[in-house]
């Protein structure tokens, strides 16, 4: 399975270890295509690209997913946008959030019926439960 892990980079870096900790507990289920989200460098490595060419690059990397798992604790337009662009291409999306930090996330999420959102209190309720999660459609 091929995995596109979307998470906030210029929206905020709160849940960088989170992305981490997803991250390495997702691979053991299929291939990251993008796993720069969690880098503690992605500032200085993006710099040294152009906007386009890591648009396009990711644009690529969501056509080619055959799964996205989000992470959207943290407002991000950009992962907005690829939850919305991945929906366009019904991908099968699962968004989760940490609910100690906000109680609810975006109405344009809570109400597209094809998205699966898990709210979570601790993160280990994900981690432990990944592959449950993953069978479920």
């Amino acid at each position: 399975m091929k995995i596109y892990f979307s998470g906030s980079i210029y929206g905020g870096r709160q849940k960088k270890d989170t992305y981490k900790l997803l991250i390495n507990e997702l691979k053991k289920y299929g291939t990251i295509l993008n796993e720069q989200v969690a880098d503690d460098d992605i500032f200085i490595s993006e710099e040294k690209s152009l906007d386009t060419d890591i648009f396009t690059d990711l644009e690529n990397k969501l056509k080619e997913a055959d799964l996205i798992f989000a992470e959207v604790t943290v407002p991000s337009l950009g992962v907005g946008y690829e939850i919305g662009y991945a929906d366009s291409l019904n991908k099968r999306i699962i968004c989760i959030y940490d609910q100690t930090v906000t109680e609810k996330i975006t109405t344009m999420l809570r109400g597209n019926t094809r998205l699966k959102i898990i709210p979570y209190m601790n993160i280990e309720e994900i981690l432990s439960n990944i592959e449950n999660i993953l069978k479920e459609e």
